[in-house]
């Protein structure tokens, strides 16, 4: 019997860029989030096998087998159409999905687990205005159990979750007077960095290469430009404006780092000339992820006054702290969580209105890409000009506060987000989840559910006639011609991984070999030859049928 895997997984999209790939444009921290997670899980997760489920096998394994893992750790990659066609064949303890899509999970589960084990899922962001339907909404309905876990990146993003979920299920009760709840947890572990390879250093080498003063106070903001999904960086420039004003004998830098659309990184440039300060603020895109250590070394302090919705956790501001930067950050999201204020550094107070105002106005109807809720709620979040002048002063004047807030950081950085702890609070809560899981009495429910379309009969008005197990069934002077080899199987379908050549070719002698047959006789004789079950048969059947390979009698 096949040991279970510690963990099982199935990838969304292509693993694991290449650290030296071309830089992007715009990098989201939920994709460098996600990528680092699998390396680190790889690295520092206990001795075991790990499945990988991928639609494209042999490209993310190409990707993965550079990972340096653990010893004793097994990573097994497969098609995800194979777990689908065999799950009992690839028996884990655990799922856990990093994008955050434990629904899916769930319905994968109940369809086709002989057991209910533990799902877990990591959402990356709560706020684009599909996740009260496509999030919240398919986590009710869905089949969840108090294993189920929704990890959360921050006590914020906890909260949100909590406040998604009531929220829509409040609305479903009052309006159609149903009762649906969420059954899992909702618990929180934050995400990681690597404290090896991000950490304080290198300060001499990292300047000359960026060109920055050997004795400039430097202020870094890194991450992506955007006022619509990440922050305003508008009134960061203009305090700067005035801390330039008010320390005439210091030469202060405002380093921006990161990349986004074009405009964005052009109205940076072009505000900072509109208010004299061109010479100081020094806008760099489109930087590599490779490419982070030497900016994080070339500054003092970092800064990051996000005002968005979006974000959930801040990755960068843990970055910033590994590297022992004192982090100057809005008091908002999962920043409360990470930096200590007047410790590793500053939070600086943020306002909004109680009101709704018109963020909210269209949302919901054609729903656009441009996010405009979350640019207008943005621009009516306030984050505090003169306490933000203020923090950033203080670490201007008070070189020893600077020491001991990176001394601090650096410490925060290893104790609670370094990756073998971060991997370690993952396992522990992988475990507990399990324990309960093992107390649930019964197996997984067997359910249909509402996002499936049943096609067979939704279009079964759509074809001129339905061949019942009874039709008869007979090879044609291809078919035949075929089997022998004198004209080929045609491959393309086989080569995009729907059929099989092997089962195509069986399928065909058994037709030739038994003469006209009805086609659930037939698929039998089939089945017994290969063991393969008969919806699978009866498909391969039908393409035979197609390719005129076979033919029906007549009605």
């Amino acid at each position: 019997m096949t040991p279970s895997a510690r963990l099982a997984t199935y990838l969304h999209d292509d693993p694991l860029s290449a650290p030296d790939a071309p830089p992007q444009e715009a990098v989201y921290g939920a994709g460098v989030a996600i990528n680092a997670f699998w390396s680190a899980l790889l690295r520092h997760g206990s001795p075991g096998r790990y499945y990988v489920f991928h639609d494209r096998a042999t490209a993310a394994r190409s990707r993965l087998r550079d990972i340096r893992t653990r010893p004793g750790i097994d990573l097994a990659v497969a098609e995800f159409s194979e777990l689908v066609k065999n799950f009992a064949s690839h028996p884990f303890r655990v799922w856990h999905d990093s994008e955050g899509d434990l629904a899916t999970a769930v319905k994968l589960r109940g369809r086709y687990a002989a057991r209910r084990y533990p799902i877990t899922a990591t959402p990356h962001v709560l706020s684009y205005p599909e996740m009260a339907h496509e999030w919240a909404l398919r986590l009710l309905l869905a089949d969840t159990a108090p294993c189920d876990a929704v990890i959360c990146t921050s006590k914020s993003a906890q909260q949100a979750a909590r406040n998604l979920l009531e929220a829509v299920a409040d609305n479903l009760r009052t309006r159609h007077g149903t009762d649906l709840r969420f059954r899992g947890r909702l618990d929180v572990i934050p995400l990681g960095v690597d404290t090896e390879a991000l950490r304080p250093g290198g300060r001499e080498a990292a300047r000359t290469a960026l060109g920055v003063p050997p004795d400039a106070f430097v202020t870094l903001w890194l991450g992506r430009f955007s006022f619509g999904d990440k922050a305003d960086l508008l009134p960061l420039v203009t305090a700067f404006r005035q801390l330039v004003a008010d320390n005439p004998d210091r030469e202060l830098i405002l380093l921006l780092a990161g990349g986004g659309p074009p405009p964005w990184g052009k109205t940076l440039r072009d505000w900072a000339t509109q208010l004299g300060i061109a010479d100081r603020v020094r806008v760099i895109e489109p930087v590599r992820l490779a490419d982070r250590q030497q900016f994080y070394a070339a500054a003092d302090i970092f800064v990051s006054p996000v005002d968005n919705v979006q974000e959930t956790f801040g990755i960068t501001v843990i970055e910033a702290m590994a590297c022992g930067l004192p982090q100057v950050v809005s008091d908002w999201n999962g920043y409360r969580d990470s930096v200590v204020h007047g410790q590793t550094g500053f939070l600086v107070p943020t306002y909004w209105s109680s009101a709704s105002g018109e963020a909210f106005a269209r949302q919901g109807l054609y729903d656009c890409s441009a996010l405009p809720e979350h640019l207008l709620l943005a621009q009516s979040t306030v984050v505090d000009p003169q306490a933000l002048r203020s923090a950033i002063q203080t670490l201007i004047e008070h070189e020893g506060l600077r020491a001991q807030m990176a001394d601090a950081s650096r410490r925060r950085a290893l104790a609670h987000y370094s990756w073998p702890q971060v991997i370690s609070a993952h396992e522990n809560l992988w475990d507990a989840l399990t324990r309960i899981a093992d107390r649930t009495p019964g197996t997984a429910p067997k359910r249909g559910d509402h996002s499936t379309i049943d096609h067979k009969a939704v279009f079964a008005h759509y074809p001129t006639r339905k061949l019942d197990g009874g039709t008869t069934v007979a090879t044609t002077p291809f078919g035949r011609a075929a089997r022998v080899g004198e004209l080929p199987l045609p491959a393309y379908v086989t080569a995009m991984g729907v059929l099989h050549l092997d089962l195509l070719k069986t399928a065909l002698s058994v037709a030739v070999e038994t003469g006209p047959l009805a086609l659930d006789k037939l698929a039998d004789t089939i089945g017994d030859r290969t063991g393969q079950p008969s919806a699978r048969i009866t498909d391969h059947l039908f393409w035979l049928l197609k390719q005129d390979m076979l033919r029906p009698s007549a009605p």
